[in-house]
């Protein structure tokens, strides 16, 4: 049950201490756009990993069962834009909007689960969490130090931004659909909602089309 829910402190997350041969360098899994993920928490597991430098590495890694993820957009310049989130869109063709017409708006930048699994898998780092891991889910690293200021619980729902085609986290949002509240965070601090109120926004215009005419990709992809 989400935090958001439920009063009872959070249970402690054992530690798993881990050593490393070579030296531990994240951005190794880090090439590529980057992903957005949107789901909920199922399992957390709690990592220090020791390179060969006898450096310590800590981690949570945040184990999700996927709702939605789409590939990050750029455009010309290098800036973040929102990806395209369906393949079709409905265009106003009456008086005062009284009707309307679905039309191509392109490539989708939604990615399916096995597509998913493709960027955010990394054979190496599976074998440090898949004891961990609940079948069907997904695997999400976060330093430790990034969830100073919020904690995160089993059944919560968040929205994650991938640094790179990876399991990464450069920043999430913990959504509470009670109170209508978005609490963005990257690297431990507040930062700006932007990308999290496009997100939202065009979820939810994307969702009562589909409702309406059926358009966008199939869900059924993502349960169990």
């Amino acid at each position: 049950m989400s935090r958001f829910y439920d009063d009872r402190p959070l249970q402690p997350v054992p530690v798993i201490n881990q050593t490393w041969s070579g030296r531990w360098t994240q951005e190794d899994w880090q090439s590529g756009i980057g992903i957005l993920i949107e789901g909920n928490i199922r399992a957390r597991s709690r990592h220090i990993i020791t390179d060969s430098s006898k450096t310590k590495h800590r981690y949570y890694v945040l184990h999700m069962k996927v709702h939605h993820a789409h590939k990050r957009k750029f455009d010309s310049g290098g800036n973040e834009i929102e990806p395209n989130f369906s393949e079709k869109h409905k265009v106003s063709t009456g008086y005062l909007q009284s009707s309307y017409k679905v039309e191509a708006k392109g490539q989708s930048d939604r990615l399916s689960q096995p597509e998913l699994n493709s960027l955010v898998t990394k054979p190496e780092l599976i074998k440090l969490t898949e004891h961990q891991c609940p079948p069907g889910c997904v695997s999400v690293w976060i330093e430790e130090k990034s969830l100073e200021k919020i904690e995160l619980g089993d059944g919560d729902h968040i929205r994650v931004k991938t640094s790179g085609d990876g399991p990464f986290i450069a920043s999430f949002a913990k959504i509470d659909f009670v109170n209508v509240n978005v609490c963005n965070y990257a690297g431990g601090e507040a930062a700006g909602g932007s990308w999290t109120d496009k997100i939202m926004a065009v979820k939810a215009e994307q969702e009562t089309k589909d409702e309406e005419d059926g358009a966008g990709a199939d869900d059924n992809e993502w349960d169990d």
